[in-house]
């Protein structure tokens, strides 16, 4: 499975995707103009990965804003790695969020509930 690599934008998160190395990330903001158009690919490649997951998956995720639409995607992709979890396969999403970002620990919090994955929350 080949990697998925995007570099940071003004409006756009860096994004590694690969699975030979066990490299999930997510870093910086993210407000793309057509949310469904940048998050297509990364989409597409977690479909594909779920159908054969590593034995252990930690997806880090280190995000300073997102907007509604991306918050929407996110979702998309959290309820995707749960079949990971339903394979019965170690899956652990790392939510980073600044000192005092209550907002972004709240909805860390809320994607957490609503796709009953386990989140380690880590503020920096």
């Amino acid at each position: 499975m080949l990697p998925l690599r995007k570099e940071e934008t003004s409006y756009s998160p860096e994004i590694t995707l690969d699975k030979e190395r066990s490299r999930f990330e997510f870093y910086g903001k993210c407000y793309p103009e057509d949310a469904n158009e940048f998050f297509k690919p990364i989409i597409d490649w977690f479909k594909e990965y779920v159908v054969s997951p590593n034995r252990e998956t930690i997806i880090l995720f280190k995000l300073d804003y997102f907007n509604t639409a991306s918050s929407k995607r996110i979702i998309d992709i959290l309820n995707i790695l749960n079949e990971i979890h339903k394979q019965k396969k170690v899956i652990v999403i790392h939510w980073h969020y600044r000192t005092g970002d209550e907002d972004m620990f709240e909805t860390g919090e809320t994607f957490s509930e609503i796709v009953n994955l386990p989140f380690k929350f880590t503020p920096y």
